[in-house]
């Protein structure tokens, strides 16, 4: 998250202060005489408390030794500039601390690690991933987050395989990783299956169910994946497991299902279906399905039945259903046809994190980057508390 500009003014000042601190303390190795170094210090303070912060950080560059002792000051010096956005000058101050032959190794590291959030933070993907990767390969103190961050890389990167390579090591800590790289297994199905290679598809289906069996977009995955090989049993059993986990994304498998019913010859079993979603999921679309299913098969809902199902649940959404209810004379299914319109373009899904919202259904949000976080967007509300 960025700071606010006085904040950042304001850690700076801290940073000033400990510099201060510092040089006040030591007695200085290096050829330059004190007094230019006093000299930049109280230039870069004056530049800090001025209109000219950015100065400030030259002068204070300039004025601080590299050193074991300094480096904490250089390091919190880097990280406020970088959430400035000013991410050129935290790089050069992590090269320039890499640069001096006086730290220890540990140190090192921990300034390699920062450099390479720099590049991350500047775009420069191919340097912060070489970068990464040494440090991931001397298995010091910074190889986990260094892994961690080639993970964020490889997910921008939509790197998928080499995410879930760098993620092996991460899941024996981090178990909270498992929902986002069972969606990567997600992301190289559903490719698998664009290409026609559907036992590896299933293959990764499996893995991504395996790693987060409560995520509703793998049992989905396998139901696709199943459909595919003709497989028609086992996508009932899937995507009822899919509407279970996640009842608001029911529309987005009812053709499917309905599918696979016919296939088999079980209208019977796609009735059962519409009306258990229904009871998890009151979505208007749903209900228009169960009308158009019975009156295809010459069995029309009764209004009562038609009434009492609107009432669990009413939304906008009804509106056309209720409409066709009050009276079927031409002009008024010509309303209705608009009045449902209406009621499509004000459809989509949306993020429950951050509140981005699309047309479509998106298994990872663009706004916050959550995997797994959309539903329907205020399409009706199942809440009767204000």
């Amino acid at each position: 998250m960025d700071l606010p500009h006085n904040i950042l003014l304001y850690i700076l000042l801290l940073v000033a202060v400990g510099a201060g601190f510092l040089l006040g303390r030591r007695e200085r190795k290096a050829p330059r005489p004190q007094q230019a170094v006093i000299k930049d210090y109280y230039q870069g303070l004056n530049f800090l408390l001025g209109d000219r912060p950015e100065l400030g950080v030259d002068r204070f560059i300039d004025a601080m030794e590299v050193s074991d002792q300094t480096i904490d000051v250089h390091l919190a010096m880097a990280g406020v500039v970088r959430r400035r956005g000013e991410v050129d000058k935290a790089i050069r101050i992590h090269q320039n601390l890499l640069a001096s032959p006086v730290l220890n190794q540990i140190n090192k590291q921990l300034v390699e690690m920062e450099l390479a959030r720099d590049y991350h933070t500047a775009g420069l993907f191919d340097r912060a991933e070489s970068l990464l990767q040494q440090i991931a390969r001397r298995k010091g103190s910074q190889e986990l987050p260094a892994l961690e961050l080639l993970l964020d890389l490889f997910e921008q990167e939509r790197e998928w395989q080499q995410g879930i390579d760098v993620s092996t090591k991460l899941l024996k800590t981090k178990p909270e990783l498992r929902t986002r790289v069972a969606h990567f297994y997600c992301e190289l199905a559903e490719i698998s299956l664009q290409e026609g290679d559907t036992r590896k598809a299933l293959a990764l289906a499996r893995k991504a169910e395996s790693l987060a069996p409560s995520e509703a977009r793998s049992h989905w995955l396998l139901a696709k994946v199943e459909y595919a090989q003709k497989h028609y049993k086992p996508v009932l059993r899937h995507i009822t497991r899919a509407v279970e986990l996640a009842p608001e994304l029911v529309g987005q498998y009812v053709d499917v299902y309905r599918a696979a019913c016919e296939s088999m010859d079980r209208d019977d079993e796609f009735e059962r279906f519409i009306r258990q979603s229904l009871r998890l999921y009151p979505d208007p679309d749903l209900l228009q399905e169960l009308i158009s299913f019975r009156r295809k098969n010459g069995r029309e809902l009764g209004a009562d039945e038609l009434i009492a199902e609107i009432a669990r649940a009413p939304s906008f959404g009804h509106l056309p259903l209720l409409m066709e209810l009050g009276q079927r004379k031409p002009e008024a299914e010509e309303i209705r046809q608009t009045v449902a319109k209406i009621v499509n373009s004000q459809a989509g899904y949306q993020c429950g994190n951050c509140g981005f919202t699309s047309a479509q259904v998106l298994w990872h949000c663009p706004g916050c980057r959550a995997w797994g976080s959309f539903g329907a967007a205020g399409r009706f509300n199942t809440n009767s508390n204000p």
